[in-house]
């Protein structure tokens, strides 16, 4: 059989695999694979093949039409020589329901967003057109798109500049880099842009080992008015307060968890949260321990309830040592595993 090389897309990462046309299952995830095969192999038998080796394999085929061929925004066109040598160009590959549309640049939104449009575009054709007089068509267009869509002339043409002189000249930092540090402010407008300056300035002034990174984020969201997304099942929430509840006699319990909290309810029960059978090595639980001494109590996911959420450890520390000072669960031990000075 022939020998055949294929380009498997994995992760973003090119794997090239060369192997005999034989039995091959290529166990990991793989979206869209790219095949250069001899002119006088049978693409359909390939694809075929390949369907038989397992029943969750289903691959379909795309055939190149004029020598050109899409994939993953790209436009692949293959060349060939007067003495029968191939070669491959690629450039941007645009839709034929492409619209001439983008940012509008008197719209409401921060001027670092709209200059990310033209440096974001400009620095996706340099990555991938093969060639500059491709990168030379492309950045046309684009410049055209741009001022159809009320961009100046002037700043559309000195940030093409400085991008292509950053593509060329790249600036290499040495040395040690500065702790990166984010903040977001909602966008008001240009008193947001204001304020965003001076408190750059500050910060350079009287925090100067630190690089700090203001960036806009809307004041209401869509997902502010009503959800737009399924509700994450009880069992399966991470970072959150909960509060247990004892059946029979209301006894409390106040606790925090990173995990699933299936997870933490199985340490409380005293069984593995994969087999729902009892471990060995039995975590301390004053749930479990109320459960043994209060006459028909359990612990179930029916007795358990989320207070808070948190986004980090420290977060739902605080919070639960709050909660706790809140709810006064009787089954708590101590007062929290998170000591604050409170006045």
């Amino acid at each position: 059989m022939n020998k055949f090389v294929g380009i498997f897309i994995d992760f973003g990462k090119f794997r090239v695999i060369r192997q005999n046309f034989s039995p091959l299952l290529y166990r990991r995830y793989v979206d869209d694979t790219f095949w250069i095969i001899p002119a006088e192999a049978d693409p359909i038998e390939l694809v075929n093949f390949l369907n038989l080796c397992h029943p969750n394999i289903k691959f379909t085929i795309e055939h190149e039409q004029s020598n050109t061929l899409p994939f993953i925004g790209l436009s692949i066109v293959r060349n060939q020589s007067a003495d029968n040598v191939y070669s491959y160009a690629t450039s941007i590959f645009h839709k034929p329901t492409t619209t001439p549309l983008t940012m509008k640049f008197n719209s409401f939104s921060p001027m670092s967003h709209r200059l990310t449009v033209i440096m974001s575009g400009v620095s996706r054709i340099l990555k991938l057109c093969s060639s500059w007089s491709i990168i030379h068509t492309e950045i046309q267009k684009f410049r055209a798109l741009l001022l159809r869509n009320s961009f100046p002339c002037w700043l559309v043409d000195s940030l093409i500049k400085k991008c292509i002189n950053n593509f060329v000249n790249p600036i290499v930092k040495m040395g040690p880099q500065k702790e990166r540090i984010f903040l977001g402010i909602p966008f008001i407008g240009q008193h947001a842009e204001e304020t965003r300056r001076k408190i750059l300035h500050i910060c350079k002034k009287f925090i100067p080992h630190k690089d700090f990174y203001i960036y806009f984020k809307p004041s209401n969201r869509v997902g502010n008015f009503f959800k737009t997304k399924d509700s994450t099942p009880l069992s399966l929430r991470s970072y959150v307060i909960y509060e247990y509840k004892c059946a029979i006699c209301q006894a409390g319990y106040v606790g925090q968890t990173t995990r699933h909290l299936r997870h933490r309810i199985a340490e409380h029960q005293g069984v593995s949260h994969v087999t729902l059978k009892d471990v060995k090595n039995k975590v301390h639980s004053n749930i479990r321990d109320h459960m043994n001494n209060c006459a028909n109590s359990s612990i179930s996911l029916n007795n358990f309830r989320v207070l808070a959420t948190g986004s980090s450890e420290l977060d739902l520390l605080i919070k639960e040592r709050l909660l706790i000072s809140q709810c006064k669960p009787n089954l708590n031990g101590n007062i929290g595993s998170f000591e604050l000075i409170l006045n």
